[in-house]
């Protein structure tokens, strides 16, 4: 009978190889030769009797079949896993492992909240985190070297599948002195004029004030670029210049005086905020579940002022 062919060493093999979306990263991890760890999936096939992986070159994907079955596998692992660490010698019980990357800001606003509620449903699954900007997690993505990405993702990338979780809104934050807050209004003549701490040019969030500017027909020219908005948000708290972020990020600070906030002329300077994963990997229950807490708490702490 086929569920006698079945062994754990098989569907392992198919476990990993879905991860990895490649035979050849799949067979290093297993410390198999390329031409092994096909025999094995290709005998899991046969023993189904049904096409699990959609072999094109050097990249494979799940078969609609597979992608149900991935998700069966997994489980049927990660419990043998468990128990063998449960009954070995006294042994803890070994951790399922969700591999997330977040911006620097997701990592400072987000994620403590996050992993509070995640927690309280899932309390074995161990968390690595990976810290980057938006393009630096979405390679991570599309090389399987993590399995979610929260970041303010601004467009359409192929085989990574986007989940909107909030939005935010980008505003000129300056220091109580700066000439604006004495004013009482962001004079738009000195826009142009002002020394800019913003984004790094590497990252999405420097285009989309780049192509803001564009619109207004006026330069662009950095004072300062960082990739880190909370860090942009302190230099201009110190009068270093007149900074760009997501005013949720300043909200203590704006009600409390000490920065004053602006709307960007003509529109406002909106992100949409998503959590992301690679197609050709199925959601196992974790991660189903740690979207849906991103989510919720993310519709919670990312909420534009009004100005």
């Amino acid at each position: 009978m086929m569920n006698d062919l079945i062994d754990t060493k098989k569907l392992r093999m198919f476990v990993t190889t879905v991860k990895e979306g490649s035979m050849r990263k799949a067979s290093a991890l297993l410390f198999l030769t390329p031409s092994a760890l096909s025999h094995g999936i290709k005998g899991l096939e046969d023993s189904l009797e049904t096409e699990l992986l959609i072999r094109s070159g050097p990249k494979v994907s799940p078969t609609e079949v597979g992608k149900q079955f991935f998700n069966e596998a997994l489980d049927i692992l990660s419990r043998l896993d468990a128990a063998s660490s449960r009954y070995a010698g006294g042994g803890s019980v070994r951790q399922q492992e969700l591999h997330i990357g977040l911006t620097y800001t997701g990592c400072t606003y987000l994620l403590p909240a996050i992993v509070r509620e995640f927690r309280e449903s899932c309390p074995h699954v161990a968390l690595k985190l990976e810290i980057g900007d938006t393009n630096s997690l979405i390679q991570q993505l599309e090389e399987r070297l993590i399995d979610v990405a929260i970041a303010p993702i601004q467009r359409e990338y192929a085989d990574i599948v986007q989940t909107q979780i909030s939005e935010d809104e980008l505003v000129y934050i300056t220091h109580p002195a700066h000439p604006w807050a004495r004013a009482g209004k962001l004079e738009r003549a000195t826009i142009s004029s002002q020394q800019l701490i913003i984004p790094a040019v590497s990252s999405n969030t420097y285009n989309l004030i780049d192509a803001h500017y564009r619109e207004l027909r006026l330069p662009l020219t950095p004072f300062i670029e960082l990739n880190n908005e909370d860090t942009i948000k302190q230099l201009v708290a110190l009068n270093m210049g007149t900074g760009i972020v997501p005013s949720w990020i300043a909200k203590e600070e704006i009600e409390s005086g000490r920065l004053f906030a602006f709307q960007t002329p003509k529109r406002a300077l909106r992100r949409r905020w998503t959590i992301a994963h690679h197609s050709s990997v199925p959601k196992n229950l974790s991660e189903f579940l740690f979207i849906g807490t991103s989510k919720a708490v993310a519709k919670n702490i990312i909420q534009r002022i009004h100005l």
